[in-house]
């Protein structure tokens, strides 16, 4: 028999598959049972257990982890989910604690994840209960990765919603407001693909020894800078094609250092910090992130006010990349997107951080920020040429994504010397000369459609008026006058406004505590808009 097969041993059955058995042929629930019971029983944890085949391990490793934990069971063969399904043995079926999936690629996972609610759990640990993983070492081994990162991901946005929620959605009312009254004209990215060669560049130390190559080759290229980088740039008399800024914070306009009134194109999230979009006087291309899974986000793309959208990638480096490769046909070059660092240099000079250094360098302090550099636990990693560099937990996250999610293009190089490897070949400057010359000349991007400020001032009012209808709601509950289901029913959809609160889904809720924080911010938006001129 070539398939797979079920057989009974005398003590339970046993399954046998590509020449092996997947559980001992003599006592098959021994070895599964007694991982059971020697697993750590933790809080809030995702028990990834691959291949569970007919179960044995399950029931009792579901009868020890508390209610806050869940256990992943995950079949990655069609053909051994069929053999055994209807041999799943104990009361597992419809178990609270036991999911059972058969899926073996990552959007299916991370769907799973998301209808079991990530917030509810904090770490995964897997275990295997057979021999059966050993069939797809690979798939299961990218699974679990990819749900621990999926699960860590999940948290370090959160944790960057928590902090700076407020401020995204402040800041994309008031870009909108910008729009809809015509103070800056606003566009969407545009369509066209530009050929010949484009550069990303970041503000790692890396970009320094590029400065040469891109002074003499610059009228081939299309600079895309990050605003962290874009000062630096300036400072040698090179300008950008344009610039990409993702920051939400004042700090930024810190960043465009040389830039005012240059004229220089902007391609800006929605989220980003309103003084920063007309720094350079140039166009305004905006563009917009999946910072969260809001109902706020769906209505602006139902008011056709989010044209371009972006994954929630969290560092302007790639943001810049995943803009360029969507606006340009040719091969990408990127320096200074280093991810890494030297003590006491982390960013190229001229860029803003470094200018700050300078400014407040003295002789008690020669280098300002080495404190909290150092203060961030350092890690080595593998660099672009092999040897070892430092860099931290954060950068290397976002160097990971970028290999996760670019490694396998074939238009994406790193120009030499680079920084964090980052999956993706380095080139010498010969050899990017080289692919410069044959990618075309110069060309020009086409703008792209404005932003309807009809479109802008109508979503506005709609805002404004849900949120005058939860104010009004509570004012009638405080007085007595109307009940709290209609202050919660108010809230409903408009969780723009608790986004960054630190409840955990479901929400809105009822209870007095919650009520009045979401109030609160209420008021507090509406006023916001109010002095937008909405």
């Amino acid at each position: 028999m070539d398939g797979p097969r079920l057989e009974e041993t005398g003590r339970g059955l046993t399954v046998y598959a590509s020449g092996r058995y997947l559980y001992s042929n003599r006592d098959p629930s021994g070895r599964p049972r007694r991982i059971a019971e020697a697993a750590p029983v933790e809080e809030r944890c995702i028990y990834f257990v691959p291949s569970p085949l007919v179960g044995y391990g399950l029931e009792n490793l579901a009868g020890r982890i508390p209610e806050t934990s869940v256990i992943l069971a995950v079949e990655a063969s069609q053909e051994l989910m069929s053999l055994c399904a209807s041999s799943i043995v104990g009361g597992l079926a419809g178990h609270p604690s036991v999911k059972f999936f058969r899926l073996s690629d990552r959007p299916s996972l991370h769907q799973v994840l998301k209808d079991l609610g990530p917030w509810r759990y904090r770490r995964v640990r897997r275990l295997d209960f057979s021999a059966g993983p050993s069939l797809h070492t690979e798939v299961y081994d990218d699974l679990e990765r990819f749900l621990t990162e999926d699960l860590m991901v999940y948290w370090k946005n959160r944790h960057s919603l928590g902090r700076l929620g407020r401020e995204w959605i402040r800041h994309s009312l008031a870009n909108l407001a910008n729009a809809a009254s015509g103070r800056q004209e606003i566009l969407a990215p545009p369509p066209e693909s530009r050929p010949g060669a484009a550069v990303v560049i970041g503000a790692g130390p890396s970009l320094e020894a590029s400065i040469g190559f891109l002074r003499e080759h610059r009228r081939r290229l299309n600079l895309i800078v990050t605003d962290t980088a874009a000062a630096a740039l300036v400072d040698t008399g090179i300008e950008p094609d344009s610039v990409v800024a993702l920051e939400t914070q004042a700090w930024n306009l810190l960043d465009f250092h040389g830039l005012q009134g240059s004229g220089v194109p902007i391609f800006a999230d929605i989220t980003a910090y309103p003084p920063s979009l007309g720094i350079t006087g140039g166009p305004v291309h905006v563009f917009s992130s999946d910072f969260a899974d809001l109902e706020y986000l769906r209505r602006l793309d139902e008011s056709n006010l989010r044209s371009e959208t972006i994954p929630p990638l969290g560092s302007v480096g790639l943001a810049a990349l995943e803009l360029a490769l969507r606006t340009n046909s040719g091969p990408i070059l990127l320096t200074g997107l280093d991810f890494a660092y030297a003590p006491g240099k982390s960013h190229a000079r001229g860029t803003s951080v470094h200018r700050w250094q300078l400014a407040v360098s003295r002789r008690t302090d020669p280098v300002p920020g080495w404190d909290a550099s150092m203060r961030r636990p350092r890690i080595h990693l593998k660099d672009a040429s092999g040897g070892r560099i430092g860099t931290d937990a954060v950068l290397a996250s976002y160097a990971a994504s970028l290999a996760d999610r670019y490694s396998d293009s074939d238009r994406i190089s790193v120009l030499a010397p680079g920084g964090l490897d980052l999956g993706l070949p380095v080139i010498s400057r010969e050899e990017a000369a080289r692919l410069v010359s044959v990618s075309g000349g110069e060309a020009s991007t086409g703008a792209g459609a404005a932003l309807g400020r009809e479109a802008a001032a109508g979503f506005l009012a709609g805002e404004k008026e849900r949120l005058q209808a939860v104010i009004d709601a509570w004012d009638a509950y405080a007085s007595e006058k109307g009940p709290v289901e209609a202050v919660t029913a108010s809230l409903e959809g408009l969780d723009e406004i608790f986004c960054d609160f630190p409840d955990e889904p479901p929400l809105p809720r009822q209870d007095d505590s919650f009520l009045v924080r979401a109030v609160a911010r209420t008021r507090r938006l509406h006023r916001y808009l109010e002095r937008s001129g909405v």
